[in-house]
């Protein structure tokens, strides 16, 4: 009933608007929003990055934060209670204090939360998107050390990153398969400003963060190119403005995975802050080699990021941001399952351990792959307040100028079995990008006098990128008695790898490899593909919004961008007799013909518009609706074997949001959800042939759904609770010539007309309670966290045995600190079942009907230590 009643006042004040044009008075919503008034006398959130826990201190302290999916948002205290319990706020920065609100009855009520999804600094309930943002603290208190972890908090949000270097980002089911490095991806990285339009470096900045803001939906009217789908906006910690800073935190595990973050900052004159951060990631590994006597996920990060930011009550405000990474990784972590009988006593000839279990973190291959990534970043922002001119009150001028290099070379078992029979190389993978974004914003008096005022943003952006690779495939020393195996055999007999063109391998392939004599060594036999792109692209942008009155508000926008890219592409193949006139086996394993295609050039243009309407019938009440177009370039596969067909086209998106953003019963409960539509055209898709991704437009689909989140400062004083939901129906329209399962038989295809889209769940939730206490005098914080996950493919043919069933994670942690925040404790533990399922399957090279595995992390604790001065 009291669900009716509130949907008949909402509506009513609707009507009565449109109606009369008379404002809804706050007090007609009492009922909802709370009938007292938050008291003005509120204090200053404090500039530390840390608060105590104690009732007068937090209240003192408190700095604006929180998060729409209420992983994060800052509770306030009253100054008058002098209860123990008391709730720790989970602080972001603001560049102007916050106040906190504290409800004269002494309730606990959530402060404002301040993003930058639209270019300029707004509260999260006046943007009008999707949008989710975890705090530093949250990501800190959750031992969150990368975006796959990170995304589990965030509705219709998915991210697979088995290699480093091609992590799977989906955002309501489209994303991008990096493997294929000719993908650019579509969910897009800003860190700091500025965009990366690479997938590498989603895996390379997760420290020493401000917050993670992650964008749902077409975002291109704002953000760089290609956000066909998303953007991951990240924020890096500022140096401080006065005074001085440091902190240090270990965390380790019992794994002997460790931790180190650590932080100086200090204030070098009036405004002038430096910080200087470090990271120090060593992870000793899960997934056990037998063979080889090693964890195959072994990894080491060093990183590193100094910042001076300029922030003063002047005209001009500035920063600097120098940042360095470097990582090696044991790869490539994957294991064999789903091995039939003959495989299986074949490959017992080189690995008497081998087996086919996927859950229990153990593979047995014969390479010592390694991937070695090195990346920099140097980026630069001015910020200049001009003031007031022709007419508006303020105008602001904003620069960010940045370049950027990642270098990776790497070397892996393609086979992934024990015995030596095709590898992957990597010579050479280099990109490099200059970015310079000029905008202005501002606002001032309604267009044609019609309205209560406006707000802009708009400007110009440009991009310059280069990309090289040079990657291949290279025979191995026992393929002469994989030729007279029943998987040899099976190639033989017109059949053909899962995907790969050309109608199978020819029969006298075969008898060339078994013609080997038995353990030659293939030295030098290679196909390999050289590729190089540059990438120019410049874009006009601008979005403004028109408040017509104080309820009503219309925001349009809209991105042209014109891009063009000039590609060299060429597949070619080597060995010792070439010269003679005598086959290279890997070509012909992998049908692969010469070519040399020079000066390909591609040249796009797009309008992406957006609209959105806002309707505010009550402090603490925002409706909004909003329509985008998204579009995502086309370009020239970088890794073909044939050279047919390189090209791809763009895609295209239409989304449609209709949500609500809320502060109820006082402002304790923050309660947001959207229904979303989205339509995919020409949809870029990826089909695995066996060693790589063949890339075509190949597909229409469609995901729809909902989102919803809530931040509940609970009654009982020290209980809070965060929880999301998301629901997605992601499904093809089209798509007649996709691959089928291994097991409808070699190269066969399948109509996924009204299948579901791979990485796409139906149902995703999380539900996060913490309790706070002060214990002999020390604040202890208590959070048990679950996270559900329905089923889902993870291959594109919609394999059964890729499918991963629907499992919930459960995790928790106990930390304790000092009542000034100078030492922090915690012991955690992840995974405290010990569910083991799969994060990803799919098709394997070489036996046909086996599956590559990565297996997702099983139950681990951890202790951490934190220090600040």
């Amino acid at each position: 009933m009291a669900h009716n009643n509130y949907k008949r006042i909402l509506l009513a004040a609707a009507l009565l608007t449109l109606a009369t044009g008379a404002p809804a008075q706050d007090d007609d919503f009492d009922f909802l929003f709370g009938d007292d008034e938050v008291e003005e006398e509120q204090t200053p959130a404090s500039e530390s990055e840390t608060q105590s826990e104690s009732e007068s201190e937090s209240s003192n302290d408190s700095e604006a934060a929180a998060n729409e999916s209420d992983a994060s948002a800052t509770p306030a205290s009253s100054e008058e209670s002098e209860e123990p319990e008391q709730l720790d706020t989970i602080p972001v920065e603001q560049t102007e204090p916050q106040t906190a609100g504290n409800a004269p009855d002494g309730r606990r009520v959530i402060e404002e939360i301040v993003v930058t999804a639209q270019k300029t600094e707004q509260s999260l309930s006046d943007v009008p998107v999707s949008v989710t943002a975890l705090q530093g603290n949250f990501i800190v208190d959750n031992a969150i050390g990368n975006l796959v972890e990170a995304s589990t908090y965030v509705p219709n949000v998915r991210v697979e990153a088995t290699s480093p270097t091609s992590p799977q980002v989906f955002i309501r089911g489209f994303g991008t398969n990096t493997f294929n490095p000719s993908f650019e991806p579509s969910v897009g990285l800003v860190q700091d400003e500025v965009f990366f339009a690479r997938g590498s470096y989603f895996t390379q900045s997760m420290f020493d963060l401000e917050r993670i803001e992650v964008l749902r939906g077409p975002q291109g009217t704002l953000f760089g190119k290609n956000t066909i789908a998303g953007v991951f906006n990240i924020v890096t910690r500022k140096a401080p403005a006065e005074g001085a800073e440091s902190n240090v935190s270990v965390l380790r595990n019992n794994f002997d995975d460790q931790r180190i973050e650590a932080g100086l900052g200090t204030a070098l004159t009036d405004g002038v802050g430096v910080r200087l951060s470090l990271l120090e990631d060593n992870k000793a590994g899960r997934l056990f080699n037998s063979l080889l006597n090693r964890f195959e996920d072994e990894a080491d990060q060093s990183a590193q990021r100094l910042r001076i930011d300029f922030d003063n009550d002047g005209p001009l405000n500035w920063g600097l941001i120098g940042q360095r990474s470097e990582t090696q990784v044991n790869f490539w972590p994957r294991q064999l399952y789903n091995i039939d009988q003959d495989t299986f006593d074949y490959l017992s000839n080189f690995d008497p351990q081998i087996e086919s279990d996927p859950l229990n973190f153990q593979t047995s291959y014969n390479i010592r792959g390694f991937m070695n990534i090195d990346s920099y970043t140097v980026s630069g922002k001015a910020v200049y307040d001009i003031g007031p001119v022709l007419g508006l009150d303020g105008l602001e001028g904003t620069a960010v100028v940045a370049t950027s290099e990642i270098d990776v070379n790497q070397f892996q078992d393609l086979d992934t079995s024990p015995a030596d029979l095709i590898n992957l190389f990597g010579d050479l993978e280099n990109y490099t990008q200059d970015s310079l974004e000029l905008r202005f914003s501002g606002g001032g008096g309604a267009p044609f006098g019609l309205g209560t005022g406006s707000e802009f943003v708009g400007g110009v952006y440009i991009l310059q990128s280069e990309y090289a690779i040079i990657t291949g495939i290279e025979a191995g020393e026992d393929l002469a008695s994989y030729a007279a195996t029943n998987d040899g055999q099976q190639l033989a007999s017109g059949g053909a790898l899962p995907g790969l063109p050309g109608g199978g391998v020819p029969a006298g392939v075969i008898g060339d490899i078994a013609a080997i004599p038995a353990g030659a060594i293939l030295e030098g036999d290679r196909y390999t593909f050289d590729f190089f792109q540059r990438n120019e692209t410049l874009a006009l942008f601008g979005q403004m919004t028109w408040s017509i009155n104080e309820q009503w508000s219309v925001t349009p926008g809209l991105r042209y961008n014109a891009e063009k890219k000039t590609v060299d592409s060429a597949g070619f193949s080597s060995c010792q007799g070439k010269e003679a006139g005598q086959p290279c086996i890997t070509a012909q394993l992998v049908n692969g013909q010469d070519y040399d295609f020079r000066g390909i050039v591609r040249e796009e243009t797009n309008v992406s518009p957006k609209v959105s309407v806002g309707f505010s019938p009550a402090d603490g009440l925002n409706f909004f609706a909003t329509a985008a177009r998204g579009f995502k370039s086309g370009g020239v596969n970088s890794i073909s074997f044939t050279g047919e067909d390189l090209e791809y086209e763009p895609e295209t998106a239409t989304s449609f949001e209709l949500g609500v953003k809320s502060k109820l019963f006082g402002r304790s409960l923050n309660l947001n959800a959207t229904a979303f539509r989205m339509d995919f055209d020409d949809l870029q898709v990826l089909a695995f042939n066996g060693f790589f991704f063949d890339v075509s437009n190949a597909a229409s689909a469609y995901s729809q759904g909902i989102e919803t989140d809530l931040l509940w400062l609970t009654p009982y004083r020290p209980l809070t609770v965060n929880a999301s939901l998301g629901y997605l129906d992601a499904q093809y329209n089209e798509y007649g010539n996709a691959p089928a399962p291994i097991s409808e038989g070699l190269n066969e295809q399948q109509d996924l007309a009204g299948r579901t889209l791979a990485f796409a769940p139906n149902w995703q939730a999380t539900l996060t309670t913490t309790f706070e206490y002060t214990l002999l005098s020390i604040p202890t914080k208590l959070n048990i966290n679950a996270r559900y996950q329905d089923e889902q493919f993870t291959d594109t043919d919609l394999d059964p045995n890729t499918l991963v069933p629907p499992h919930t994670i459960y995790s928790a942690s106990l930390r304790m600190a000092s009542p000034d925040e100078r030492w922090n404790l915690t012991i955690g533990g992840k995974n405290l079942t010990d569910k083991r399922v799969l994060n990803q399957g799919l098709d394997t090279a070489l036996f046909p009907g086996v599956f590559l595995a990565n297996q997702q992390p099983g139950r681990s604790g951890y202790v951490s230590f934190g220090l600040q001065w």
